[in-house]
């Protein structure tokens, strides 16, 4: 009988541990995740990194990038032949 309490408490004792070392881990994981939100804050703040005042502002870039992307799209459907006209022109061939 003495053998099976000494067991027991052991037992108790090493759930405990567990359950102190659940709680470390979650209140980490909430402390990662509320650091993770302020640095994405930062970051679209532009407060993350020194901001360099010779870059052009991220509207002008948004702006360029779209400009370049609608002309790459327009360059490439140049000369393309719809899904339908091919499949038209592979049956008549």
């Amino acid at each position: 009988m003495e053998e099976q309490r000494k067991i027991v408490e052991e037992i108790e004792r090493r759930f405990s541990v567990v359950e102190e070392a659940e709680k470390v881990v979650e209140q980490s994981l909430r402390q990662a995740e509320r650091l993770r939100q302020s640095i994405l804050k930062r970051a679209f703040e532009g407060k993350l990194v020194p901001q360099d005042p010779n870059d052009e502002p991220a509207e002008k870039l948004l702006e360029r990038i779209r400009a370049e992307k609608a002309m790459r799209e327009e360059s490439e459907g140049k000369g393309k032949i719809s899904k339908a006209k091919w499949r038209k022109r592979k049956i008549h061939h």
